[in-house]
């Protein structure tokens, strides 16, 4: 049986000089060969996270991320493996050798694609130097929360109202790891509806960056059972900010958001299938929105947990 394939996550981080787009590229010198920042993602570690992780282990740089890249698919020493990328922006750092990487440079991309040493990072760098500038819209189905049933025969005094159920301890996990990834495209604004298994997954996030959690009641279950109509109206209006924004909520509210999204965006590369409800708990997808044109969607990714 063939081993299971490497997964690997990385970033073409760029900067802009003088209204020209720069690249980096990192030297390894164990295999003496230029490429970019990447590395292997660590077991139960999110993709997304690994990415950011990787790149400022070898360059000591915080970044953002944007759209997704090709991923590259190659064989190494006989083995499969799978190289995830984003776009990314830098944001601030100092680069200082390490057992990894020993140089860097900033180029711009005909000095990148002279430069790189393997064919399929030419691939990234085409799809990069063509990256819409884009602010993230993250749709969060709630982590693992307690079983109705379970939390039903509990003596709980609260434990008739649905809206108090708490996570598990895996949802508090998954709520615990899923920070890095929210953090990879610089949220700023948390939208949750007001149960509390959705304020706690995004609760750790928003204590990480001190940011305030606008509990959205009418996107619980209970109101949207009562009033689809306003849930719709609610999530047109979160959708239509600017700024890079993450809104959580439940199963059952799920195909009235995606159905909303769907009729509000203007479509550039996205299919019916980005719009999928069905999200596992802790799963997330990213619309990937112009930044001067929130309605208008470059790149859509999805992550089931």
């Amino acid at each position: 049986m063939a081993a299971n394939p490497i997964i690997a996550a990385g970033a073409v981080v760029t900067r802009d000089t003088s209204g020209e787009r720069e690249y980096l590229l990192v030297h390894r010198s164990y295999r003496n060969d230029w490429t970019f920042p990447k590395g292997k993602v660590d077991p139960g570690e999110h993709i997304i996270a690994a990415a950011i992780r990787e790149v400022r282990e070898e360059t000591g740089f915080a970044i953002s991320l944007g759209v997704p890249l090709p991923t590259q698919n190659y064989e190494v020493k006989g083995q499969e493996k799978f190289s995830h990328y984003w776009f990314a922006t830098y944001l601030a750092g100092e680069f200082v050798a390490n057992d990894e990487v020993d140089e860097i440079r900033w180029v711009n991309a005909k000095q990148a694609a002279k430069l790189i040493t393997y064919p399929h990072d030419r691939e990234v760098l085409d799809a990069a130097a063509i990256a819409p500038v884009t602010s993230a819209l993250i749709i969060l189905r709630h982590t693992q929360a307690t079983k109705r049933a379970e939390w039903a025969v509990t003596e709980d005094a609260l434990a008739q109202v649905d809206s108090s159920r708490p996570l598990t301890a895996v949802g508090r996990m998954q709520a615990a790891g899923l920070v890095p990834a929210i953090a990879a495209f610089e949220i700023t604004a948390l939208h949750s509806s007001d149960s509390r298994r959705c304020r706690d997954t995004v609760g750790p996030y928003a204590s990480a960056r001190s940011l305030a959690i606008n509990l959205e009641e009418t996107l619980s279950e209970e109101q949207h059972l009562i009033d689809p109509d306003r849930a719709q109206a609610r999530v047109a209006q979160i959708a239509s900010q600017s700024a890079p924004v993450l809104l959580c909520t439940h199963r059952p509210v799920m195909p009235t958001v995606m159905a909303t999204l769907e009729s509000q965006f203007s479509l550039t590369l996205t299919s019916k299938k980005d719009f999928d409800p069905a999200l596992t708990p802790g799963s997330m997808v990213i619309f990937h929105r112009d930044i001067a044109n929130a309605n208008v969607v470059h790149s859509v990714e999805r992550h089931i947990h």
